[in-house]
């Protein structure tokens, strides 16, 4: 990088989008998303890396949307586990969702042609 421009390189980098929802154990209602973040590696490998070290060997289901044509198309996994909070001394269960889409991002700098 000189002077703040970035070479005629492409930036090749990929991004995770977390949707964090949670219900507690015995609630029949809908779950309720509660925080969404974005989280950015350098490469897929570095990204496998960190949903195993984050999510360990909790319950994955592939994660899909749908194209323009209409075909399912596999964008990333929802993570299901369990989770556990205190109010006043006394102990409750959460049931957590994370949908997490995952997609690569390439970028050009414009002003190179």
């Amino acid at each position: 990088m000189v002077n703040g421009i970035i070479g005629d390189e492409e930036m090749n980098y990929i991004e995770v989008y977390i949707t964090k929802q949670s219900k507690r154990a015995g609630n029949q209602n809908y779950y309720y998303m509660y925080d969404k973040e974005t989280k950015r590696f350098k490469t897929f490998e570095e990204c496998k890396k960190w949903l195993k070290e984050e999510y360990g060997n909790s319950k994955r289901t592939l994660m899909y949307r749908d194209d323009k044509e209409g075909n399912a198309v596999k964008v990333g996994y929802v993570i299901g586990f369990k989770n556990y909070d205190y109010d006043n001394g006394e102990k409750y269960t959460y049931y957590e969702r994370h949908w997490i889409e995952i997609v690569e991002i390439k970028t050009k700098n414009p002003f190179i042609k």
